[in-house]
């Protein structure tokens, strides 16, 4: 007989684990097929420690093919679903060109997103963490503020650098903040210019508390440790809005900052939400035996599904299995025990499973656990939490390594080399009343267009007293002098309310420019216009500046 064919979409922990049960129990029966974006799998809750290098990034990940050596696994984007069809869409490789993978059993296990849309400025400067690359640009981003803070002689800048605010004070925001709490302490001695009580770290929950699913009694004592390691832990206050310099709460306080890590704000996965299925709180719903309602051969589990504990669990979030690593496991084995048994014929079982408990580390090794009702804290918590999470590592190899990463790097100092990434060429800015964009004397940096709000422009030659205004409003644009290749700003942009920009890189925005000459021709007609011209002497040093792109063909 021909084999059937089973998809699964998505590598976390639901779609490893079906996919291992899968090909196991249906070796020389079932054909399976794993498609993943990356080639690896990440255990996501070492990744507060891989941004603290604590461990190496490496050693958060496994190779997929390595895990699953019996499964076929395809590095591919999911485009669509044609469930009707019983087809996969996906492309792969530098071609894109979409390609048909037809299905017998298809398995969702695509996790969720990071949705910050409720909150202004929060998608556009908050850091996250969800993904390898998340921790290494937190990493990346923390070394680079103290490497500034070091050597700035501007108070309020180095305050704002050495301000560090996590929002979100569940697992991952507690771990989080208390891991570049790590960081920074153990980094701090070699920066002389920083002192340790000019570094500041806030943990917001909107909550009334941290850790929610803890019991109180832990949860205070999370507070506790916190606190005393310098963490300042701000429960039932809200973040209202952010901006790349600040974070504003809802209870008016503004604190100034230039690292903001989101841990809240999870939804579904974009091709999820566009799949028409039946959804609730940005789940898929399924039966207790994870299959979704009103689609032949389909099936969901970990982040991405809803799924009930008992028969009518109604609107009771305790009734449906949590978003755990503990329960994504349990259930990829028991679907797929359910797909083996309905391709056999035989009854299936609806998915049952209770927490065996809950670890969260703090810093300083100290954590705290609640395992099987027995509530643990301090070091011994601390132990728990690591050995857990070490016998929970998928593959011997990820184990050694972890453990070996843990013992060298109690006893070294931390790895604080910055490798510097590259920013997005064009991203969205967000700037509160009264924030400067630009002043006399910065660096030419790019192209801005008001998206909303408004800002005031004003240039003043103090040799020959000219002065030039000028209001920009939704629409308008400023920084088009950037094709003229100006070392340094001459001009000063305020925004006269909360507002936001499209930033364009210069060279992009200048490539782009002289590949258009229609666009080309406006803007050099716009500044002839506007500012008189290229070699009009707003301030000094601003005339006199060659064309960008000489070298460019």
């Amino acid at each position: 007989m021909a084999k059937k064919k089973i998809i699964v979409i998505g590598g976390g922990f639901g779609g490893v684990f079906a996919a291992k049960a899968l090909e196991k129990r249906g070796r020389g029966k079932l054909d399976v097929e794993l498609v993943n974006a990356n080639n690896y799998f990440v255990f996501q809750p070492l990744l507060p420690e891989v941004a603290a290098s604590t461990i190496h990034s490496a050693d958060a990940v496994v190779p997929l093919r390595q895990l699953l050596r019996r499964v076929q696994m395809r590095q591919a984007e999911v485009m669509g679903i044609d469930f009707a069809a019983k087809k996969v869409i996906v492309v792969q490789g530098t071609r894109r060109i979409p390609i048909d993978l037809y299905y017998d059993e298809l398995v969702i296990a695509l996790g969720t997103s990071v949705d910050l849309k409720r909150f202004p400025g929060l998608p556009e400067h908050a850091l996250t963490m969800k993904d390898l690359a998340d921790a290494h640009r937190l990493r990346t981003h923390v070394i680079g503020c103290l490497e500034t803070a070091d050597v700035t002689d501007d108070p309020e800048v180095k305050q704002q650098l050495l301000t560090f605010i996590t929002v979100g004070a569940g697992f991952s925001g507690v771990e989080t903040i208390a891991e570049v709490r790590e960081l920074v302490r153990r980094a701090l001695k070699y920066y002389p210019n920083i002192k340790e009580d000019e570094v500041r770290f806030y943990l917001i929950e909107y909550a009334p508390r941290i850790l929610p699913t803890f019991p109180a009694d832990l949860a205070a004592y999370a507070t506790r440790r916190l606190e005393m390691h310098g963490i300042r832990v701000l429960t039932g206050v809200g973040t209202k809005s952010a901006t790349g310099s600040a974070v504003e709460l809802t209870d008016g306080r503004i604190l100034p900052t230039s690292t903001i890590v989101a841990t809240i704000g999870n939804g579904p996965h974009p091709l999820v939400a566009s799949l028409g299925l039946d959804m609730k709180w940005a789940r898929i719903k399924t039966d207790r035996f994870m299959r979704v309602p009103g689609q032949d051969g389909v099936w969901a589990l970990g982040d991405a599904a809803l799924i009930p504990l008992v028969d009518d669990p109604d609107d009771d979030p305790l009734l449906y299995a949590t978003q755990t690593a503990q329960f994504a496991v349990r259930e990829g084995r028991q679907l797929a025990a359910n797909i083996v048994a309905k391709l056999d014929g035989k009854e299936l079982k609806p998915f049952a499973y209770t927490s065996k408990g809950s670890l969260a580390s703090l810093g300083m090794s100290k954590a705290v656990a609640d395992v099987y009702g027995v509530k643990l804290s301090g070091t011994l918590a601390w132990l728990l939490w690591r050995g857990f999470y070490l016998s929970f590592l998928p593959g011997f190899t990820a184990k050694l390594r972890v453990g070996l990463n843990w013992l060298v790097n109690s006893v070294m100092p931390p790895n604080i080399v910055q490798i510097q990434s590259t920013p997005p060429a064009t991203r969205y800015i967000h700037y509160r009343k009264g924030d400067r964009v630009f002043e006399p004397g910065m660096l030419i940096d790019g192209f801005y267009t008001v998206v909303r709000g408004s800002f005031q422009l004003t240039i003043d030659n103090p040799e020959t007293g000219e002065h030039f205004a000028k209001l920009f409003r939704q629409g308008d644009h400023f920084g088009e002098r950037v094709l003229l290749k100006s070392a340094l700003r001459t001009g000063l942009v305020v925004a006269l309310e909360d507002s936001v920009v499209l930033f364009i890189a210069q060279k992009d925005f200048t490539r782009f420019a002289r590949a258009f000459p229609i666009l080309d021709t406006y803007f050099k007609d716009y500044i002839e216009k506007t500012f008189g011209g290229p070699e009009k002497a707003f301030a000094a040093g601003s005339v006199n500046h060659k064309h960008e792109l000489e070298t460019l063909p």
